[in-house]
């Protein structure tokens, strides 16, 4: 009996087929292993955040029961201290200080900016103003705009501490148009301050001041935070930002 002949391999037909099932099998992972990054990345934000927040607390031991200023500026910026300067020491990282969606604004503005030593790092973290106010001598003076304690803040379930910076939002009671996922965004803003009283930076919030603004939907249209009592969790700004919110006022109450 004559031995069958031995296949040299696939036809061209067998080999479109499984081409073809290989670009389905593609076409449906893709989307999933997209959606588990993104959900990944929001839970890694959090993280961040609660990290910070603790750090936050540990500064607060160190220095009567107080907020870091959001920033601290002698003369004409000739020195210059933000908040997660402070907080720094307190964490031996600065790799928490960034959120790990990163636009490409972002990362233009993170390859220019001049980080070689601690006190120049950035982040796409901001801080609410309220909290921290600011410290420079005879401009916005620390009397007028002192660094709270959190035993001063009357809500610290609803007050918002941290948040992922920075977009330009518009002045408006809107909550569906103050910041939305087409808003301009300001990246590096590292203050977060109410739209419609933004002092002593009187209109810094909505021009085009790169260090104030508002949150940045980043995480699929939300924005992740960290509360005054260390809890973190993820909203839409349409829950909890417009002008005159009351989410910034520590000395106010959500209802």
């Amino acid at each position: 009996m004559a031995e069958a002949g031995i296949r040299a391999g696939f036809t061209l037909i067998e080999l479109l087929v499984v081409i073809a099932i290989i670009a389905i099998l593609a076409g449906m992972l893709l989307p999933a292993l997209s959606k588990a990054k993104q959900q990944g990345q929001a839970t890694a934000c959090l993280n961040n955040l609660r990290q910070m927040s603790l750090a936050s607390r540990l500064y607060a031991e160190d220095s009567d029961g107080r907020y870091p200023f959001t920033f601290q500026v002698r003369d004409n910026n000739v020195f210059r201290k933000a908040w997660f300067n402070f907080l720094h020491p307190y964490q031996q990282t600065t790799n928490l200080l960034l959120c790990p969606v990163r636009t490409k604004k972002f990362k233009e503005f993170l390859a220019n900016y001049p980080s070689e030593s601690p006190d120049k790092a950035v982040s796409n973290y901001a801080m609410n103003f309220r909290l921290g106010g600011c410290d420079w001598p005879g401009v916005w003076d620390t009397k007028n705009w002192p660094a709270l304690r959190e035993t001063s803040v009357r809500s610290p379930v609803t007050t918002v501490h941290l948040t992922d910076g920075g977009s330009k939002p518009l002045r408006t009671t809107d909550p569906t148009k103050c910041v939305t996922p087409a808003s301009v965004e300001k990246p590096g803003c590292w203050i977060v301050h109410d739209p419609a009283n933004d002092a002593p930076n009187t209109g810094g919030v909505t021009n085009d001041d790169p260090n104030w603004g508002g949150p940045h939907p980043r995480h699929n249209g939300r924005s992740a935070i960290a509360f005054v009592d260390g809890h973190v969790e993820s909203l839409r700004p349409s829950k909890w930002y417009w002008a005159g919110t009351p989410w910034l006022k520590p000395d106010e109450t959500v209802q």
